[in-house]
């Protein structure tokens, strides 16, 4: 048969050009990404094939993926399998080994034949994989550039697209092209990938093609190049009329023509491929109607079984449909797939019902009967697909709960989410369900529920949730209660709300034995009460967790539950109890080598120490951390958000340049929200109290968007007293008392860490202010009064709003201002020192002090100056001109010299007055 694609690649030039500038950049190191859409059919994939062929040649490593879908679900992690596949075949075992480092066992959870040394394979936990996903890419780039290319993403599951946005955001200095391709016309609305795609066009390093479909000249060219001549005329426009510039539709049409159908084209693409099929044997298209109910990919065996044909019948009817076009090998080289997904659709849906029952049923009997005709992918999802669609409701519900438990093994929640979903969808249509799947009705709920929660689906596990906690009898199995309403309360702690009424019902179901169960409730009571801080409770529950943990002999909950008794204890200011109590757990968390635990252990000490005023400690405790996190393949998450509690107390220390490449590093390596919110919040402030405005900001504005409208306490208070200080070095006081407010109201004066600095700033833009509000500066300071005082700088913010206070009455005390110097002296932090100084200066001149006057304000400025807070030295340096200070600025120069008793701007005009300006040019000098 004549061939049918064309030797050459047709009018996509501009595209091909786009791609290996991408290609050129990324093999320079930098971040390259380029996302290609299009109808199905519109080329695509040749596109990339021919651009990646020419990345090989140019020395690129080619890894290529594509996501499945069976019976209208996604595979999960489908082209990861695929490019981990190839990666085996390409590489020689040693290099392999390397390659794959510790991302090995994981990745065996999800391709067995990377299993090595009989090692056993671990959960996938998605977070995790993605960055060792990432330190795989990371080491073959360091051989060579490497193409990593994922087709049909409008097929992908969830964790596929988190992955590829992860690695978009994650990828910078690495030799790593990323390009994916996906159908533009699946994108209904409300499909997920367009979410992902709005997101991703705003990452500078992401450039997307929309392929459009080939003029008519566009045509003629594709079958000239196809044909080896010139077509007719007539045939070229008949065949762009039906095909519409199709790329894909040319060929089939074309095909049709060539076999003798003359110039006759049939009206639409399934009569053009059915036309095709027409003229293949009847074992070819006996094979293609089972290859097409097999879904994406079928192997040579499975598709032996079901056919019944002896074995020259079958591979001479699989060298047809090759050769037809209509079937490829499989990637693995030993199977099939259809060359095209509309080939297949056409195929699929031109079968009679009770033809495709047949050959699923046919299927789901081959592959209980030798699982391994399947291959290693996805063998109980593939059962409970067939089965379901063969009708057979009995097996497809004991195939979806088996799937839904492979998949839980597996750590993949979002697919198990979705068999445990169908399952419940045929529980009642289904006699004996309990005894076909081993588990009642309310057990699948449970199943549920936990695969909901695992795949971060909150609203889906609470809808389970209800309805097991309508179904189970809190009498006869109270404790079978607690676990759904301790799953529950999970549930509602991620959506940030009140778990506690759950957990105390839970806790009090489940009496006083201990048990596990006992101990992450009690655990979960105590997370739940610092939150609220309710110290004394949580300080309670959380002792009361460690004492269950211990007397049943669980390191690991004791281990989780140490550092909830250690946060608690913190609130309370018990920072020697509490720093044992969270080296405890570090300890025991690295015993057991539970590396998230162990990383939580950091950020909580690192964190705890931060508030006890322990700067240095802090830094080093988030700093081991961070290595920790980079070590195990958490960089890119948890260690960019340790990193912020390692920026933060080298901010307080004053070291901000130290912070600020802390906090640089952090936000290129930083993907996710939980990841980026800690360091864009700590560079806001930095960069505020650099007076790089219009960068901070930004900052903020990437904050608000990474947190979105409800942000935790902590977070919320931080991101208030940013905007509130911004609003006050712009002179919009409305602005600053809005923020200030806002930041109070959202609780945070439960939280005083948290408060204080909200308080202060409000005292101080009223002091600021040209009409102050009298009834603000009385309800700041009585919010002051009833702030706790158990940290350094709590004590010294009390003397800060004690000072302010006594400003905003008329009476700026200089005796005030001291106790608020020696306060941050003792707290060691030189920003707010810097400013008390100042103030302290202002109120000394103010009673002709000026010695001493003079002494606070060039301390404050020096201060100002080490560090490059730059709005502080500015302040200083202003306040000693108008009280003409001998201060000296940053060129050397005295801010004011008094010899004359002229200010600075005095003798200037002076000066040029001398020089014989006129009034016009003194003005224009000055």
């Amino acid at each position: 048969m004549r061939r049918l694609v064309s030797p050459v690649l047709v009018a996509r030039g501009d595209e091909l050009a786009l791609l290996r500038a991408a290609a050129e950049r990324a093999a320079a190191g930098g971040p390259a990404a380029v996302l290609i859409g299009g109808e199905a059919g519109v080329g695509k994939t040749r596109l990339v094939s021919e651009a990646t062929a020419a990345f090989e040649a140019g020395g690129f490593l080619l890894l290529t993926g594509a996501c499945v879908e069976l019976g209208g679900e996604a595979l999960a992690f489908a082209p990861l399998v695929d490019a981990a596949r190839g990666l085996a075949r390409a590489l020689e075992p040693y290099d392999l080994d390397e390659a794959l480092g510790a991302a090995r066992p994981m990745l065996a959870r999800l391709l067995p034949e990377l299993e090595a040394d009989g090692s056993p394979a671990v959960d996938v936990q998605p977070a995790r994989l993605f960055e060792l996903v990432l330190g795989v890419l990371g080491r073959l780039a360091a051989e060579r550039p490497v193409a990593l290319v994922v087709e049909d993403l409008h097929w992908g599951d969830r964790d596929t697209r988190d992955l590829l946005a992860f690695l978009v955001r994650a990828l910078r200095d690495v030799r790593v092209l990323l390009v994916a391709t996906y159908r533009s016309d699946e994108l209904q609305r409300g499909h997920p990938l367009r979410r992902l795609l709005a997101e991703l066009e705003r990452v500078r390093s992401v450039e997307r093609l929309e392929l459009r479909r080939f003029s008519r000249d566009e045509v003629a060219e594709q079958l000239l190049a196809i044909r080896g001549e010139q077509t007719p005329a007539p045939v070229v426009d008949l065949v762009y009329e039906r095909s519409e510039g199709n790329a894909f539709l040319v060929e089939e049409m074309l095909a049709v023509v060539e076999s003798g159908g003359g110039e006759v084209v049939p009206p639409s693409l399934s009569d053009v491929l059915l036309a095709r099929l027409d003229g293949l044997s009847e074992p070819a298209q006996r094979v293609l109607r089972a290859a097409a109910a097999a879904g994406g990919r079928v192997s040579e065996g499975l598709l032996a079984a079901v056919v019944g044909l002896p074995e020259p019948g079958l591979l001479q009817a699989l060298r047809e449909a090759v050769e037809n076009h209509l079937l490829v090998v499989d990637d693995t080289g030993t199977g099939y797939r259809f060359r095209h997904a509309l080939a297949r659709d056409a195929v699929y849906e031109d079968m009679l019902p009770g033809e495709r029952v047949r050959l699923h049923a046919a299927f789901g009997a081959a592959i209980e009967t030798d699982p391994a005709l399947a291959g290693a992918d996805a063998v109980a999802a593939a059962l409970a697909w067939h089965w379901y669609a063969a009708l057979d409701l009995p097996r497809a519900l004991e195939a979806s709960v088996r799937a839904g438990r492979d998949a839980t093994a597996a750590w993949l929640p979002t697919e198990a989410s979705r068999h445990f979903e169908r399952a419940l969808e045929l529980w009642e249509r289904v006699p004996q369900a309990e005894d076909l799947t081993g588990v009642d009705h309310l057990g699948l709920l449970e199943l549920a529920l936990q695969a909901a929660i695992d795949a971060t689906d909150e609203p889906r596990a609470l809808t389970h949730a209800a309805e097991a906690l309508a179904e189970v009898d809190r009498e006869r199995e109270p404790r079978r209660a607690a676990l759904v309403l301790f799953r529950r309360a999970d549930a509602l702690r991620r959506l940030r709300r009140d778990a506690v009424p759950d957990l105390e019902t839970a806790l009090a179901l489940l009496g006083d034995e201990p048990t596990r169960e006992l101990a992450a409730v009690l655990a979960g009571l105590a997370n739940a009460h610092v939150v609220a801080s309710a110290d004394e409770e949580a300080r309670d529950y959380g002792q009361r967790a460690v004492d269950v943990a211990r007397a049943i002999g669980a390191p690991d909950l004791e281990a989780a539950a140490l550092l909830s008794l250690g946060g608690a204890r913190g609130y309370l200011g018990d920072f020697d109890a509490c720093i044992a109590d969270i080296r405890a757990g570090l300890a025991l968390a690295t015993e057991l080598r539970d590396f998230d635990a162990s990383i939580r252990a950091y950020a909580n000490l690192s964190d705890t120490l931060a508030l006890a005023g322990r700067y240095e400690e802090a830094v080093e405790e988030a700093a081991a951390g961070v290595a920790l996190a980079r070590s195990v393949g958490l960089a890119h998450g948890l260690g960019a958000f340790l990193a912020g509690n390692q920026a933060e107390p080298l901010l307080r220390l004053g070291r901000l340049d130290e912070a600020e490449a802390v906090l640089d590093e952090a936000l290129a390596q930083a993907a996710g929200p939980s990841a980026l919110a800690s360091p864009l919040l700590v560079k806001a402030e930095l960069t505020v109290s650099r007076g790089r405005l219009d960068e901070a900001r930004e900052l903020l504005a990437t904050a608000r968007a990474v947190l979105g409208e409800a942000p935790p306490h902590q977070y919320q208070g931080h991101l208030c007293w940013i905007e509130a200080e911004l609003s006050r070095q712009d002179g919009d006081v409305p602005a600053a008392r809005r923020s200030v407010d806002r930041g109070i109201g959202a609780g945070t004066e439960s939280l005083a860490r948290y408060t204080w600095p909200l308080v202060a700033l409000g005292l101080r833009v009223e002091n600021e202010s040209d009409e102050p509000d009298a009834a603000r500066i009385d309800r700041l300071g009585t919010l002051a009064g009833g702030l706790d005082v158990l940290t350094p700088s709590a004590r010294a913010f009390r003397a800060l709003t004690g000072a302010e206070t006594a400003r905003a009455g008329g009476a700026d005390d200089p005796a005030a201002w001291s106790a608020a110097v020696e306060g941050w002296r003792a707290a060691r932090e030189p920003v707010p020192l810097g400013y008390a100084l100042v103030r302290l200066g202002a109120a000394l001149a103010d009673r002709d002090e000026r010695d001493g006057a003079g002494q606070a304000v060039a301390e404050g400025a020096e201060l100002a100056r080490s560090i490059g807070a730059e709005p502080l030295l500015a302040e200083a340096e202003a306040l000693a001109r108008r009280a003409r200070l001998a201060v000296a600025t940053a060129n050397g120069r005295p801010a004011s010299d008094d010899r004359f008793g002229l200010t600075d701007r005095e003798l200037d005009v002076l000066r040029l007055v001398a020089a014989g300006r006129s009034n016009s040019e003194i003005g224009t000098a000055l």
